[in-house]
C-alpha cells in the first residue's frame, strides 16, 4: 500500500504540454470569502462523515466531556502502519484535490489540507478519541504526495479524447466536475409535478 502511495505521482510524470495546459487546475488568487467556503465544505463534510460513519461508536463513547478533555490530549495512536498510510493517505488525498480544483497551487493546497487535517483531529474525532500526531502529519503529507499521482493520471487520461478517458480522469479526481465560485456555468432545473410522481430535473453542463 505504501508503495503504491509512493509510485502514483511517477505513473504520468511525463504528459504531453498541451494536454497540461488544457485540464491542469487554474491556479488563480482566491479571495479570503472563498477560501473560507471552501474550507467551511470540507469541515461541514467531515463532521457529516464522522456523525454516520462513527454514528455507533459516538452512541457507546462520545460525549461532549470526552470532546472537550481529548482535545487537550494527542497522543501517537497505536494503529497498524497500513492503516494509518491507506486511510489517511486516501482522506488528504481528496481534500489535496479539493482545494486544488479550487484554484490554489500546489503548496496552497498542501497547507490548506493541512489544516483540514487539524481541524478534524482536534474538533471532529475528538468526541471519541484522542487526536493522533501521526494522522496530522501523515494524511497531508501522504495525501499530497497521492494527490499529485492522482491529479496527473487524470490529466492523463483526460488526454485521451475519449468516453473511457474521460470517465476515469473524473473517476480519479470527480471535483473539477464543480466549476470554481468565480466561473458562469450552464445549471438548469425543472420540477416535476404530475398525479404520478413529484421531483426536481436538475441538468448541469460541462
Amino acid at each position: 500500500m505504501a508503495g503504491w502511495l509512493l509510485l502514483c505521482p511517477l505513473l504520468a510524470w511525463s504528459e504531453d504540454e498541451d494536454v497540461l495546459k488544457r485540464y491542469v487546475p487554474r491556479v488563480r488568487e482566491v479571495p479570503a470569502s472563498e477560501k473560507t467556503l471552501n474550507f467551511g465544505i470540507v469541515y461541514a463534510s467531515q463532521w457529516t462523515y464522522y456523525l454516520t460513519a462513527q454514528h455507533s461508536i459516538i452512541k457507546k463513547q462520545g460525549s461532549f466531556e470526552n470532546w472537550h478533555r481529548n482535545m487537550f490530549s494527542p497522543h501517537f495512536d497505536k494503529d497498524s502502519f497500513d492503516y494509518n498510510i491507506f486511510k489517511h493517505g486516501v482522506t488528504g488525498n481528496y481534500y489535496y484535490l479539493w482545494f486544488r480544483s479550487r484554484g490554489y497551487d500546489r503548496v496552497e493546497a498542501f497547507w490548506w489540507s493541512f489544516l483540514s487535517s487539524l481541524a478534524f483531529e482536534f474538533t471532529v474525532e475528538t468526541a471519541t478519541e484522542r487526536p493522533s500526531y501521526q494522522d496530522i502529519y501523515q494524511t497531508p503529507v501522504y495525501g499530497t504526495v497521492l494527490g499529485v499521482g492522482m491529479e496527473k493520471l487524470s490529466i492523463f487520461f483526460h488526454g485521451q479524447e475519449s468516453w473511457w478517458g474521460h470517465t476515469l480522469g473524473y473517476v480519479l479526481n470527480p471535483f473539477p466536475l464543480i466549476p470554481q465560485w468565480d466561473e458562469k456555468y450552464n445549471f438548469s432545473y425543472t420540477p416535476i409535478l404530475s398525479k404520478e410522481q413529484k421531483g426536481l430535473l436538475v441538468s448541469y453542463e460541462f
